[in-house]
Parts: structure tokens; C-alpha cells; sequence
């Protein structure tokens, strides 16, 4: 009697795990498809220099050439690259950028930030409206 309790609990709970684990692996690897990378100079980092003194703000501008691209969300990330590793330290959004024929990022507004002494890498991604693609580009610069 006591085994036929065990067998109504342990089965359906082993199932609910195997099921389950089947069900979010399969949405995992969809949603890692679901966004894409486009590389084509279609995005550039405009007004970087390759080196900047300390407390000498570093501001950039982002050209975009891609038509599809003419609304979306921009993020500007720099990460401190001194270490070895890739250490985010300042980070920017710019929501609902619509460029129209300028093409020219952020739309009244500056990514204006002052950095510490290393080595750095800016990274600019730029998400269409729908949010399941984007551009993307990255330059390095240093900070003495």
C-alpha cells in the first residue's frame, strides 16, 4: 500500500521535471535565435578619440545608415578592458531614437562621461522598434 502512494507522488513529479526541462530548453534555444546581429557598416562611432587625459570627458555621436533602422532604442556601454576582462563602467539608453534623415544619435541629447585612467572599450547597439534586432559597434580608447 505503501509503495502504490509512493508511485502516485514520484511519477507525476518526475514527469513535471522531465516535461518542464523539455518545454524551457526548447524556448531557450527560440529565444536565442530571436535576435540578430547586423554587421554591415551600417553603424558608426563618430567624435571618439583613441586617447583621452584624465577628467577629459569622453563624448560620442553614433551614425546610422540603415533604413530599417530609422526608430529604435540605443545603448552605449564602456568597459574597462585594463584588467583582462570586459568590466562595464559607465552605461547610457536612449530610448525611442527616431533619426528620420539625419541619422545621427542621441537625438537631443550627449553621451558625455568622465573616465579614470585605463583602457576601455565603447560598445553601441542599436535595437530596431520591435526590439528583435539590432547594430552594433565597438572602438577602443585609453585614458592617461
Amino acid at each position: 500500500m505503501a509503495s502504490k502512494g509512493i508511485a502516485i507522488f514520484i511519477i507525476p513529479i518526475i514527469f513535471s521535471f522531465v516535461y518542464g526541462g523539455a518545454v524551457l530548453g526548447t524556448a531557450l534555444s527560440g529565444q536565442m535565435d530571436a535576435v540578430q546581429t547586423h554587421s554591415g557598416g551600417a553603424i558608426d562611432i563618430l567624435d571618439l578619440q583613441s586617447q583621452y587625459s584624465s577628467g577629459e570627458k569622453t563624448s560620442v555621436q553614433i551614425s546610422v545608415d540603415d533604413s530599417a533602422y530609422d526608430c529604435g532604442d540605443l545603448y552605449i556601454t564602456i568597459y574597462d578592458v585594463s584588467g583582462g576582462q570586459k568590466k562595464a563602467v559607465k552605461q547610457g539608453a536612449f530610448f525611442d531614437q527616431c533619426y528620420g534623415e539625419s541619422g545621427t544619435l542621441p537625438i537631443n541629447d550627449k553621451f558625455s562621461e568622465t573616465i579614470d585612467a585605463g583602457q576601455y572599450l565603447l560598445e553601441v547597439q542599436l535595437f530596431d522598434k520591435n526590439g528583435d534586432k539590432f547594430l552594433s559597434a565597438s572602438q577602443r580608447f585609453s585614458v592617461q
